[in-house]
């Protein structure tokens, strides 16, 4: 029904986008389906507003009203989506900045911007067109008619797309192939530094206005020799939650709190964004154990010794700080047979595969006791995936 309510309300608001006057210097940001202040969006935006001699006014477009009041507050251009400004600053933006999907703003109020896909991470699982679906089912033909003929509902509609590496612009063609208005694919892939990872430079400030929880970190970073970050993907292909992922992980909170303790260490639980607000309940009591409050997990990984994921593009970015990584895998076999991946996992060598806890609390172990085995392998990996570090903002 939502659909259905998309494509025919949003069909005369597209074409009124069309025609609507565009400002050269007017442009409007979103991330995370309008939700969140976060991902390749906020870090964007923030080197948007360090860029003193800048002349174009990027405006945040949010669907919740907390971020806008926020920002504006602060002194920085935001406006509520579901307002007559924020839809008039839509209508005449002459270019529309996303990270995750057309949602982000929306997909008929921004139709006749130039849309900048800045995309949200570097994907390991198959994406997109060829991953997502394909064209040999009903609903495969559905959203091909939808992306040529009605592009402002199609997801992944854009114009530019960035691209962090030459292997992740080559990975880009198929699944975006129905993304552009023509078939430019390779002219329209553009090659750039993903903007979340310039708070791995040793030269970017975490200015506090855009990064309130940096006394919270800092604070913990003071406590603990140790911070563990666990950021496991969101498993909506199996309609599980972070919670089904720790018990079909086995994962016990208690043994995880003594382990820490004993170390002198903190277990941090950063879960996708879209299952936010399901954890807090469960870890009440474990003092080494803390559900990490912010969408943006970004400057967690910056004070974050131990990165333990799973199938998360996040581990492609932890590369570039090179700290040890634990892939916690207990379902990789029943992933791998419903997700398809561009790289082969088992041999990325980056950092031990483990089925259970215990394994991990092992190899955690030998990390600690300093003995990186991965280290190396690491080096040679970001080496060999060739990075753009040159940014095209």
């Amino acid at each position: 029904m939502k659909t259905i309510t998309k494509l025919v309300f949003g069909l005369p608001i597209y074409y009124i986008s069309i025609i609507f006057p565009k400002k050269k210097n007017l442009s409007v940001i979103g991330s995370s389906l309008g939700k969140h202040f976060a991902d390749n969006s906020k870090y964007y935006y923030i080197k948007h507003y360090d860029n003193e001699d800048n002349d174009v006014n990027l405006v945040w477009i949010s669907k919740n009203k907390v971020v806008v009041n926020v920002l504006k507050q602060k002194g920085y251009l935001a406006e509520y989506l579901y307002s007559i400004k924020g839809v008039y600053s839509t209508l005449r933006a002459s270019k529309a900045y996303l990270s995750h999907q057309l949602d982000d703003i929306d997909g008929a109020l921004i139709g006749g911007s130039e849309i900048i896909q800045l995309w949200h991470g570097m994907p390991l699982r198959k994406i997109g067109y060829g991953g997502d679906w394909k064209n040999d089912t009903l609903s495969g033909q559905i959203k091909l008619f939808i992306s040529k003929w009605l592009p402002y509902a199609y997801y992944m509609k854009c114009d530019v797309l960035w691209a962090p590496c030459k292997s992740a612009k080559d990975n880009y063609k198929i699944p975006f192939s129905k993304s552009f208005r023509n078939n430019n694919i390779e002219d329209k892939i553009i090659l750039s530094q993903q903007p979340r990872t310039f708070c791995f430079n040793d030269s970017f400030k975490f200015k506090k206005n855009f990064f309130p929880e940096m006394d919270m970190l800092l604070k913990l970073n003071e406590n603990y020799k140790n911070i563990i970050s666990w950021l496991p993907t969101q498993r909506k292909q199996f309609n599980k939650t972070i919670i089904d992922v720790i018990k079909d992980s086995g994962l016990d909170l208690y043994i995880m709190n003594q382990f820490c303790k004993k170390n002198e260490s903190l277990f941090v639980i950063k879960a996708h964004f879209l299952d936010f607000n399901l954890l807090s309940s469960i870890t009440k009591g474990f003092e080494n154990i803390l559900i990490y409050p912010e969408s943006d997990p970004y400057p967690l990984l910056k004070y974050t010794n131990v990165l333990v994921t799973d199938y998360s593009s996040v581990f492609f970015d932890f590369l570039m700080i090179n700290r040890p990584i634990v892939f916690m895998c207990h379902d990789l076999l029943e992933y791998s047979k419903k997700v398809e991946f561009y790289y082969d996992f088992e041999n990325l060598k980056i950092g031990p595969i483990c089925s259970s806890w215990d394994e991990v609390y092992n190899c955690i172990g030998d990390v600690m006791s300093n003995n990186d085995v991965y280290s190396e392998k690491r080096k040679e990996k970001l080496i060999d995936l060739e990075y753009a570090l040159n940014y095209k903002g």
